[in-house]
């Protein structure tokens, strides 16, 4: 009996240790469960964070490339405009910190960006759903025909004709504000004035 005793001590201390030992597992199978559960909370978080990041950086990279496509047309015209002094492209360029051919290259971008102004303003609006009904080829006859219609008020470029050489230069009248009218104006040199 005194070993039936013994015997059965002995299974209440293992059953005791496998409580022990098993309420550690679930322990840390908990604690487990609750760190995988932060990480992938915290990387959902991640995934919105880098996405509402790239968001703004898309954002802000649109709003520089559109104050920066502004600033160089506003910088465009200011060199035609040194150049409309009649001042040679190298010292346009030496007075601007600039290259000859960054003068060059302003001046051919503000005479792209004038003739494309010039197109698009000639140009008649289209509406969307004729050009979706009835394709591209209707949209350009139409707008052939209107051109052909606005082309018959004014005159036709082909039809001016240049002086012959050796014929006295056309007049041209001044501006209001220009040196010829101003009284004691000084002219730019080699103007001839």
């Amino acid at each position: 009996m005194a070993e039936r005793k013994r015997r059965s001590s002995r299974e209440v201390q293992a059953r005791e240790a496998a409580r022990e030992r098993a309420a550690r597992f679930v322990k840390q199978e908990e604690e487990r469960v609750r760190i995988a559960g932060d990480a992938i909370l915290l990387q959902d978080e991640i995934d919105d964070f880098d996405a509402e990041t790239e968001r703004r950086v898309v954002k802000l990279r649109e709003e520089r490339d559109a104050q920066l496509a502004e600033k160089r047309e506003k910088f465009d015209a200011l060199v035609v405009d040194m150049l409309d002094t009649e001042i040679p492209a190298q010292q346009a360029a030496e007075r601007l910190g600039i290259s000859v051919g960054q003068v060059r290259t302003a001046k051919r971008n503000f005479d792209q960006a004038v003739a494309a102004h010039a197109v698009q303003s000639a140009e008649p609006p289209v509406a969307e759903s004729s050009r979706d009904a009835q394709g591209e080829s209707a949209v350009l006859d139409a707008s052939a025909a209107t051109s052909d219609k606005a082309g018959a008020d004014r005159p036709e470029a082909d039809a001016y004709t240049f002086p012959a050489p050796g014929a006295a230069p056309a007049a041209v009248p001044a501006q209001e504000r220009s040196p010829e009218n101003a009284e004691g104006a000084a002219l730019p040199p080699g103007s001839g004035g």
